[in-house]
């Protein structure tokens, strides 16, 4: 009996190994493998693999700004995800200083969502809506 619970044992710890492999500490900051997503940090802001980083407050305060501003979305062919490269022909669009994004970033909406880009590039850096 005692040989079958532990054989029974050491068939879960080896299909739990790659699990274990993956699985991420809580409490400290987000660590694994880089998908080019949006990570939460443990304070509650989310980061994207670019490194910009908007606290939920940020982005309210994005969205209200944008929609004063009532900026048209602009279809395009590409998918819109966070890594995707924007053509040149969509307008990006200056942040105020006082929302406190740091870094060489812009805002457009493409596909009626509203997006953050990296000026120098034009690739996605984060999905904010």
């Amino acid at each position: 009996m005692s040989k079958r619970i532990l054989s029974l044992g050491a068939v879960l710890a080896i299909l739990a190994a790659p699990l274990a492999a993956d699985a991420q500490p809580t409490g400290g900051p987000a660590t694994g493998k880089a998908t080019g997503g949006v990570v939460a940090t443990p304070a509650g802001t989310e980061s994207t693999a670019a490194g910009t980083i908007l606290s939920p407050d940020q982005s309210m305060k994005i969205h209200q700004y944008v929609a004063k501003e009532k900026q048209a979305s602009v279809k395009v062919s590409e998918k819109v995800a966070v890594g995707t490269v924007l053509p040149p022909t969509v307008e990006l669009h200056a942040l105020p200083a006082d929302l406190g994004v740091t870094g060489d970033y812009r805002y457009a909406v493409v596909n009626e969502q509203l997006v953050l880009v990296d000026s120098k590039t034009h690739k996605i850096a984060q999905i904010i809506g």
